[in-house]
């Protein structure tokens, strides 16, 4: 080993990260629907500052603490949170787990001295964070929806079922090949198939599919979900959803070609899996 590179070997042995970088702030993160994260770095001579003005007001620093906001749906100015809560710092902590116990919610954190009198001396504000939802979405975009020929059009690309073959071809094709994943225990999602772990002896997998179809007029414009569906030559169409459990609400509406005239229709599915 040569001399240089002996001394590069000592000199990553011996870095160390420093235990701050002379910033003054907080950050906070959520890290599941209940739960936030927050760290922080306070420099000594911001504390010095507010020491020396809390006693400058004829009080006494009496403990530091986290201040933890709601601010869902806020322009938070400091005084305008749904509610808040503390959290009382003892030792040489620079982080902390907070239970927030809401879901989709946000939260600002402060980290600050309380005095004798009661009052809030602020050291560092941190951003907004905020807490997942729990359980599936209730909403079910254009991402969950696809139109019958594409999907049939997409499989086909795939190479699931040869090339140049008609529709009706297409389908009884994958209706044999779902009768043979199947009786072989394996599993199908549509266009999706998904082999049994070799090591598995017993599973059991259930997906489902929600297929939404009509007709109008030809020319009329139709929209579903708000997104606008082109229709077949005699005014029919054919969607298919993915179907996650929790209440789907899909608003299916058409306008003729003159815009006179609206017709609107929510079908509304409810799925729970137990």
């Amino acid at each position: 080993m040569t001399k240089g590179a002996s001394l590069k070997m000592r000199e990553r042995k011996q870095f160390r990260f420093p235990p701050g970088y002379g910033d003054n702030k907080i950050v906070s993160m959520a890290r599941d629907p209940w739960w936030i994260f927050a760290y922080w770095e306070i420099r000594h001579d911001k504390e010095e500052d507010i020491v020396r003005s809390i006693k400058g007001d004829g009080d006494v620093p009496a403990k530091s603490i986290l201040r933890v906001y709601d601010v869902t749906d806020v322009n938070f100015n400091g005084k305008n949170a749904h509610s808040y809560f503390d959290i009382d710092l003892k030792g040489p902590a620079n982080s902390w787990y907070i239970n927030v116990g809401s879901p989709d919610r946000s939260w600002i954190v402060d980290i600050g001295v309380v005095t004798k009198k009661g009052n809030f001396y602020l050291l560092a504000r941190s951003n907004t964070a905020k807490t997942p939802r729990y359980g599936m979405s209730d909403k079910l975009d254009a991402e969950w929806m696809m139109p019958e020929e594409d999907y049939w059009k997409m499989f086909g690309l795939s190479g699931g079922f040869g090339i140049g073959k008609g529709s009706l071809e297409v389908r009884e094709a994958f209706k044999k090949r779902l009768e043979e994943q199947i009786s072989s225990a394996q599993v199908s999602s549509g266009a999706s198939f998904y082999r049994k772990a070799q090591e598995r002896k017993f599973w059991l997998v259930v997906n489902t599919e929600l297929i939404v179809y009509g007709a109008t007029e030809p020319d009329a414009k139709l929209t579903v979900q708000g997104k606008e569906i082109k229709l077949r030559q005699d005014g029919t169409f054919t969607l298919r959803f993915a179907l996650p459990d929790g209440r789907q609400v899909i608003p299916v509406e058409a306008v003729s070609s003159d815009g006179t005239d609206r017709r609107k229709i929510a079908p509304i599915v409810t799925r729970k899996t137990e």
